[in-house]
């Protein structure tokens, strides 16, 4: 078995293996062996059937979010088009006050897409924070029987021996545990009202 840390956590590393033998009763005491694990979470993430399920929910939401967007650029741009070509017949002043509710409902469309992108963000994390809690205890039975300590994913790793790899077990299990969830944007709304009703549930000193 063999596993290289990258140059930064190595350091890491050694610096708390350091730290250990610094005193005489850890000296004293035999240190416990350390038995690594390696899983590639992108490949979890991506190849597993939750994963993919997930991953096309997005799109299509993400989809329907550019055509949205697409549609309202569009109608302001073409309200612009019209705007300029009644200018010679608007006094200043009206032209003026057109431009400038144009110009608002521009900001009030682009501020609504950052909101909605931001919701759909949200519900991609909640929706990954389900599949880790599906694969915990799926980890941690890998990992009881295979008397590790250490668990780290690929994506910090220069190099270890495929006998650490426990990707494909964990794709196996997670399969036939989960196949699915329902990818729903979270109205930022939600984020706001949670702190009021915590505030409404504790009791008055």
């Amino acid at each position: 078995m063999k596993i290289v840390l990258k140059h930064a956590l190595f350091a890491v590393a050694l610096a708390f293996c350091v730290a250990g033998i610094a005193t005489p009763q850890a000296s004293q005491a035999a240190p416990a062996p350390t038995v690594t694990m390696v899983i590639n979470m992108d490949v979890i993430f991506t190849q597993s059937k939750v994963g993919q399920s997930v991953n096309s929910q997005l799109q299509t939401h993400a989809k329907a979010l550019q055509a949205e967007n697409k549609k309202g650029e569009d109608s302001i741009q073409a309200e612009a088009k019209k705007l300029s070509g009644q200018r010679a017949l608007l006094q200043p002043a009206d032209f003026q006050k057109k431009l400038t509710a144009l110009q608002q409902r521009e900001v009030d469309h682009q501020r609504k897409m950052r909101e909605k992108s931001q919701e759909l963000q949200l519900g991609q994390e909640k929706a990954r924070a389900q599949i880790q809690e599906a694969l915990r205890p799926i980890l941690e039975d890998i990992i009881k029987k295979n008397g590790a300590n250490i668990l780290l994913d690929q994506s910090v790793l220069l190099y270890s021996t495929p006998d650490l790899d426990i990707t494909t077990e964990v794709l196996r299990r997670l399969n036939e545990k989960l196949t699915e969830l329902t990818v729903k944007p979270i109205p930022l709304s939600s984020l706001q009202q949670a702190p009021t009703a915590a505030a409404a549930k504790k009791p008055a000193n």
